[in-house]
């Protein structure tokens, strides 16, 4: 379905990429390694005043999954999610 304001761009007639990329990966830093992964999310997650324990368990979550789950952060004052868009 498509409007005035946001054409839908299969109906226009440009080419389809995800047919032709069926598969690749995106490039996530989930998808680059899981070191690199761990390590952004346990600077992240220290940059939001988590205790390096729960930043590491947050670090391992997403490397493993693409997804941290909810946690504490802000210093107890929030919940946060680190996580890969689909």
């Amino acid at each position: 379905m498509s409007n005035h304001l946001h054409p839908d761009a299969r109906a226009a007639g440009a080419p389809d990429y995800a047919a032709t990329d069926a598969g690749a990966e995106p490039a996530t830093d989930a998808s680059r390694g899981p070191l690199r992964a761990f390590s952004k999310a346990y600077r992240k997650a220290r940059d939001w005043h988590c205790s390096p324990g729960r930043a590491w368990i947050v670090g391992l979550r997403f490397a493993l999954t693409g997804d941290s789950g909810r946690f504490r952060s802000h210093g107890g004052w929030m919940v946060s999610r680190i996580y890969t868009p689909r």
